[in-house]
């Protein structure tokens, strides 16, 4: 009864959030036009300088790499502390009005300090493309791309974050792909973007939801042309099914409740170079007390 209970006020709050974001995207398309202008993922292709995927196209070729730092210890599970090291590397190319195409993958180090236990290794190889449908530079109210991935299993699989969300990791080398409706809208200096995401991983453990949801908010101020700030909003569904029984030092009272983070950031970019500084915090048990990224974007034309 406690757990059905719970899950119904998880449904209400998801309820409420797509509630939020449709009265947004209803705002950004009645507001007038003033000026034209899941998961590491959205370390691929620095376009937005954001977690939430811009729907604009990259301009050029870009080579992206920094490094990001996850915190766990004060707000989530007695048997979850610890800590992430990633250094991410990645190729984009877009012609900067309808498409995109991206490539990746990210060194990584986790390691559970209640446990004692840590692992290094090569995460999944990133495959993805972006198509805009609707561009607000072509005199539409809004822009409007699809974007889709696929995960490619390495040797040593994509730890990523979920080592620590979930505590189900496994020895599988498992696909895993996914699309997001991408959204955004401009005017004068701010441009607010939101995503709608559905990712599917290809595994046979109970403990694993195969199919999970995101919500993504981002809002840009550019205060010139080289500078702006950005804070955003993140809600993906927890991918854990598993829980141990209640009064287990690993016993998670919210394990049906979604992921949330919210963020705020800097970028600068100038000539061939960009850089963008992040950092974060979680709202729940499964998400990082503290996240912190920077990255370095390099910009080649041809």
């Amino acid at each position: 009864m406690r757990i059905g209970t719970r899950k119904d006020k998880n449904q209400m709050k998801k309820s409420e959030i797509c509630i939020v974001f449709l009265l947004l995207l209803m705002g950004m398309i009645t507001m007038p036009a003033q000026a034209p202008a899941d998961e590491m993922l959205a370390f691929y292709g620095l376009k937005g300088y954001a977690y939430t995927y811009s729907p604009l196209p990259s301009d050029g070729f870009h080579l992206q790499s920094g490094g990001m730092y996850s915190l766990f210890h004060e707000s989530n599970l007695e048997c979850r502390d610890g800590y992430i090291w990633v250094v991410p590397l990645s190729l984009t190319y877009g012609d900067g009005d309808l498409w995109e195409v991206s490539a990746g993958s990210q060194w990584e180090y986790w390691k559970n300090t209640d446990f004692d236990v840590d692992e290094t290794g090569i995460g999944d190889i990133f495959l993805g493309g972006k198509i805009r449908f609707l561009g607000q530079n072509r005199g539409m109210p809004l822009d409007l791309s699809l974007m889709s991935y696929i995960l490619i299993p390495t040797g040593d699989r994509d730890k990523s974050i979920g080592d620590l969300y979930n505590y189900n990791p496994t020895n599988d080398d498992e696909y895993s792909y996914g699309a997001n409706l991408l959204l955004g809208r401009r005017w004068e200096r701010f441009y607010l973007s939101g995503s709608i995401g559905i990712h599917h991983v290809d595994s046979a453990h109970d403990c694993i939801a195969q199919d999970t949801f995101s919500i993504s908010l981002a809002m840009e101020y550019h205060i010139s042309e080289s500078l702006m700030v950005y804070g955003e909003f993140l809600n993906s569904e927890n991918k854990n099914l598993y829980n141990y029984p209640q009064g287990h030092m690993c016993y998670d009272p919210d394990v049906d409740e979604d992921i949330r983070e919210l963020g705020a950031g800097i970028g600068w970019v100038k000539d061939e170079w960009g850089m963008k500084f992040h950092i974060g915090t979680g709202f729940t048990e499964t998400s990082p007390d503290v996240r912190a990224a920077l990255l370095v974007n390099r910009s080649f034309a041809f």
